[in-house]
């Protein structure tokens, strides 16, 4: 009977840990889309539980299999996890918002494909930009990032020991607002140089009435913001790479708020 009792509290113990894994491994790039099968992102996050179950040692409260004390302990453990993968979302989100203001500058705002991670419509110039961050993303280890964020929950943050703190809200408020500033940083070239068009294709408009400024400034628009996107892609990268390894300070900060809130 005793051992029968150990076995099913280590069974309890991984379902616990694999609650927590399965929230934060949804925060991949390429893992949370919908290109992945549910059977792989099931099996990895249930693999990943089993490594980390021995490992991380907590003792369950007692009468915590009753529904009030089973919910909130569920709950808290999808806290967590909602956290830290929707501060390591907001990575790619800048860049999503990058290739929207991006392909509506350069007048691209109605040519949409299909994202395959998503699977929604997006700017040709977004597509872009997500293809070439995610294999960016993997380069600088940020995958890595988050298993090591994963880990170091479980030790700052013990199943059922996570607290809402009141510097939780403004620092989530302040995670949103980094991303949309970073999205515009990324933006800003093409950007700049779409404007620039704009206002000499406008000034030709006055000096020569008989030009058609309309057709004429597509191609131009389309060749120049090509051209921007082109020759700042190492500027983008530096921007985005800085972004990624930052979030290792930014994840500790939340850890540390969630389990001592």
């Amino acid at each position: 009977m005793l051992q029968w009792d150990m076995a099913m509290q280590q069974v309890w113990q991984f379902l616990v840990v694999l609650v927590r894994t399965a929230v934060i491994l949804a925060a991949l790039p390429l893992l949370g889309g919908q290109t992945v099968p549910r059977r792989i992102k099931i099996g990895l996050a249930a693999a990943i539980a089993v490594i980390l179950t021995p490992v991380v040692t907590f003792t369950l409260p007692p009468n915590w299999l009753e529904p009030g004390h089973l919910v909130m302990a569920l709950a808290a453990e999808i806290l967590v996890g909602l956290v830290l993968g929707f501060a390591m979302r907001l990575v790619m989100a800048a860049v999503e918002l990058a290739g929207n203001v991006m392909g509506f500058q350069v007048g691209f705002g109605f040519a949409n494909v299909l994202d395959p991670i998503s699977q929604v419509q997006t700017p040709v110039f977004g597509q872009l930009l997500t293809v070439l961050a995610t294999l960016l993303y993997f380069q600088v280890d940020g995958h890595l990032l988050v298993l090591l964020a994963l880990g170091s929950s479980f030790q700052v943050i013990p199943p059922f020991g996570a607290h809402l703190s009141g510097p939780l809200l403004p620092d989530v408020t302040g995670l949103i607002q980094g991303s949309y500033d970073t999205g515009m940083r990324l933006a800003f070239p093409v950007m700049a140089a779409t404007l620039l068009v704009h206002l000499t294709m406008g000034v030709l408009g006055r000096l020569v009435p008989q030009m058609n400024i309309l057709l004429t400034s597509f191609p131009i628009t389309i060749s120049v913001g090509l051209i921007v996107l082109g020759l700042g892609l190492p500027f983008l990268a530096v921007v985005f790479q800085q972004s990624v390894l930052g979030m290792e300070t930014v994840l500790w900060e939340l850890l540390q708020e969630l389990g001592h809130g």
